[in-house]
């Protein structure tokens, strides 16, 4: 990806990251396609020495705060993120036989035939321990939105990392403590 602005960000190490499934669609409604990112995201925090200090993963879109201590990288990370879990999730749908679903994610460009994330994130940049107790509340808090209804608390909630802050446990993406950072 190129950095599209972003060049003023290279000074900074924590962000607050969104990226949505193509058209808003239930790409992630699926467990097995949780997985998938959650897979990803911990090779990717190997690859590019980064950490996760939140996250959630919702049916059509995720959550992160990323801290990237050596080096900002974060395009390369959400390119290198989206790439490879773009056709591990396009085959666990095929897989399922989510035609319906797989026949929405369908473009007509010559470069692709099947679309699983918009092409742009947001990102913001988080510089007090104060901000990203905001995010990481809004992110434990996502799951139990009026319209998700998905879980009653936030730690009850399998792709999130409410479950390591209530209680210390790893579910699914590795998580760092934000204390250790800020």
């Amino acid at each position: 990806m190129r950095l599209r602005g972003r060049t003023h960000y290279l000074e900074a190490d924590c962000f607050f990251v969104t990226t949505t499934c193509y058209q808003w669609l239930p790409v992630l409604a699926s467990d097995d396609c949780k997985r998938i990112v959650c897979a990803s995201i911990d090779f990717l925090n190997e690859k590019y020495k980064t950490f996760v200090l939140g996250y959630v993963i919702m049916p059509n879109h995720i959550h992160l705060i990323l801290t990237f201590p050596k080096e900002n990288r974060i395009s390369d990370w959400m390119r290198d993120l989206k790439k490879f879990t773009a056709v591990k999730i396009r085959q666990e749908i095929e897989r399922l036989g989510n035609l319906s679903l797989l026949e929405c994610l369908r473009v007509a460009d010559k470069k692709q035939v099947f679309k699983i994330w918009e092409d742009r994130f947001d990102d913001v940049i988080l510089t007090s321990s104060r901000l990203l107790n905001i995010k990481l509340d809004y992110i434990h808090t996502n799951p139990l939105q009026e319209h998700w209804n998905l879980v009653a608390r936030p730690e009850e909630y399998e792709f999130s990392s409410a479950r390591f802050y209530e209680s210390g446990e790893q579910v699914n993406c590795r998580v760092t403590h934000f204390k250790e950072f800020f």
